[in-house]
């Protein structure tokens, strides 16, 4: 990709001088932000130990969460078949279900 960028840049009556134009804008974009990028970097490195810190102390808290809720969809799903009264989704008789032998109409 860069040999194109060369070949295409050759062939023009002046080349290379789209790159050149760009890279002197750019770099005096850098020197007119690069205080307050620097100051921002800064700052990013400086509270870096205590963003990891904080992920640290919160990950015992977040473990225990995941075990809490497994456990309590596990007690809430025991006792919700516990519960079910029969019911079956898949199984819809809506014509009546058959009757077994020697079962008695119930009334």
């Amino acid at each position: 990709m860069a040999g194109h960028v060369v070949y295409v840049e050759i062939l023009k009556p002046r080349p290379l001088r789209a790159i050149r134009e760009t890279t002197k804008k750019e770099m005096i974009s850098m020197e007119k932000t690069r205080n307050k990028g620097l100051l921002k970097t800064l700052g990013w490195i400086v509270a870096a130990p205590f963003i990891g810190l904080a992920f640290v102390v919160a990950l015992p808290f977040a473990f225990l969460g995941v075990i809490g809720i497994a456990v309590l969809r596990n007690i809430v799903g025991v006792t919700h078949r516990g519960m079910s009264f029969g019911w079956r989704p898949m199984e819809a008789y809506l014509a009546g279900r058959k009757k077994r032998k020697g079962e008695k109409k119930r009334e």
